[in-house]
């Protein structure tokens, strides 16, 4: 594993999930809304996933996973991905 990849072999399907589209969507320079955008799929369901509220369709794995160019085993799968959230402010 490199660097800035991490063992997660005790981690959920769910958490994995909203590890890989958080870290794929932010590597890609996206917004929520554009990845939404891209999907077809509401924002608020991307904010979802992204913090594990819900657990999602096959569907909307799918659709994720082809706006990242990807097959849903490659989106559920344990990259090793570290993501760090950090809020925002526009306010300098």
């Amino acid at each position: 594993m490199s660097e800035n990849q991490k063992d997660h072999s005790n981690w959920t399907t769910r958490k994995i999930l909203a590890t890989n589209v958080t870290y794929l969507r932010h590597k890609n320079g996206w917004s929520q809304e554009e990845l939404a955008d891209r999907t077809g799929r509401s924002i608020s369901l991307i904010s979802d996933i992204e913090n594990e509220n819900i657990g999602a369709t096959i569907d909307a794995i799918d659709d994720i996973g082809v706006a990242f160019g990807m097959t849903t085993s490659e989106l559920t799968k344990d990259h090793g991905y570290v993501v760090t959230k950090k809020r925002v402010d526009s306010k300098q």
